[in-house]
């Protein structure tokens, strides 16, 4: 095994066989993320400005890549006149429900070791303030951080952390539709009948090997709440976002790593849910119904029996459905949580190590954790058409399958 370098590219600068390799790191990673696939994040440079200008830092040997951490430079950390580098950039920082970076399952602690020493070297091109963004609490990925910044002294400081909502199928517990409220649960079976008995049977199925299935998606999406209304954010009315998204869908269906989860009741579809396969973990980053049948609640009755499907029909180790946690509605569907948090290092500079490592400075750090957390919350509604399109009118955000102009505004998300 040769030993381990690293080095900054630009993203549009990666190589064809770069992107390989890179796509062969996403399953190695020890948290798999769909987000930072080449899948994902190469096709979005192609069509969308927000993504261009991403560097990319690259930790590989001659025979694989061992880590992929996609950065974006910014002004003024916290308001201090430090600048750093974030893996929440125009693009990531809106598009992508999880940020943690790929690196590889093997060797873990080295392989970031090499990262953070590249990190603090002038060479790299980058500030010496590095914000993480999204990364999963306890995970495999955070504990390696962890260790790597102790044996190479770099400071290390949580900015926020909050809990999201999922489906852990592995995890002991009543199965999705038992676990549900009582209330919620009878509701959910009083809709259900309701809604056979009014169209037919229901059936819920994976059809991301179809390529008419996320035709389909595409057409229930813009003829809904999402492509009527200003605030829908629908792939049909975002420029570019339709032709990017249609290269995602085609390049994971290709390795096999795209789900579509539909919903029919009888002739009809009802739901569909776009899910991105990475390792054994699956994130469900839209979903869309068919408003028709509004009455009947479909997207509650399809969140439910998705991860029924899931548990039965998958070998999936996780379900997320990328929901932020204001969302209360939706997120009680769910059973289970997942903890997320944002963190700060500074592999270099003086000043802004001294910022992380004085106890006066990381209170004043917490005071700016809702500069953070705002982000997030609009990375987690860009899924579910929740974002407000440039020049908008800001509307209560949706908690239910209602449309826009029934539904109270939502509570503020926690700081």
């Amino acid at each position: 095994m040769s030993a381990l370098r690293a080095r900054t590219v630009a993203l549009e600068d990666l190589t064809p066989a770069d992107h390989e390799r890179w796509a062969d790191l996403v399953d190695r990673a020890v948290e798999p993320n769909p987000f930072l696939s080449p899948a994902y994040l190469a096709t979005a440079a192609r069509h969308l400005p927000a993504a261009r200008g991403i560097v990319a830092v690259v930790v590989e040997d001659d025979d694989a890549m061992h880590a992929f951490l996609p950065l974006s430079r910014a002004q003024r950390f916290a308001r201090t006149p430090l600048r750093y580098a974030t893996t929440a950039g125009p693009f990531l920082g809106s598009e992508a429900p999880l940020c943690v970076p790929l690196v590889d399952a093997e060797r873990p602690v080295e392989t970031l070791g090499v990262l953070l020493d590249h990190l603090s070297t002038r060479a790299s091109g980058l500030p010496g303030l590095l914000e993480l963004t999204l990364v999963p609490v306890g995970g495999r990925f955070d504990e390696a951080l962890v260790a790597a910044c102790r044996e190479h002294d770099v400071p290390l400081v949580e900015r926020y952390r909050f809990e999201r909502a999922a489906f852990v199928p592995t995890a002991s517990g009543p199965p999705p539709h038992q676990a549900l409220s009582t209330s919620r649960r009878k509701q959910v079976e009083r809709l259900k009948r309701r809604l056979e008995r009014a169209v037919g049977p229901l059936v819920m199925t994976d059809a991301g090997l179809d390529p008419d299935a996320f035709d389909e998606f595409v057409r229930l999406e813009a003829a809904g709440w999402k492509g009527t209304t200003d605030e829908g954010g629908a792939l049909q009315v975002v420029p570019g976002a339709l032709d990017w998204f249609t290269d995602v869908v085609d390049d994971l269906r290709a390795r096999g790593r795209l789900h579509l989860f539909v919903l029919t009741a009888g002739d009809e579809v009802v739901f569909i849910s776009v899910v991105l396969r990475a390792g054994d973990r699956l994130y469900s980053l839209m979903d869309t119904y068919d408003e028709r049948f509004a009455k009947f609640s479909p997207g509650s009755i399809g969140r439910v029996l998705e991860q029924e499907h899931v548990l039965s029909h998958t070998d999936a180790s996780l379900f997320d459905p990328c929901l932020h946690p204001r969302y209360t509605v939706p997120s009680g569907l769910y059973r289970d949580r997942r903890t997320l948090r944002g963190i700060v290092v500074a592999p270099r500079g003086v000043v802004g190590r001294a910022l992380l490592r004085n106890s006066a400075s990381l209170r004043a750090l917490a005071t700016r954790a809702g500069d953070a957390v705002a982000r997030v919350q609009r990375v987690l509604a860009r899924g579910r058409g929740l974002i407000d399109r440039p020049g908008a009118t800001k509307r209560p955000v949706p908690t239910t399958d209602a449309s826009p102009e029934s539904v109270q505004p939502s509570p503020q998300e926690p700081s």
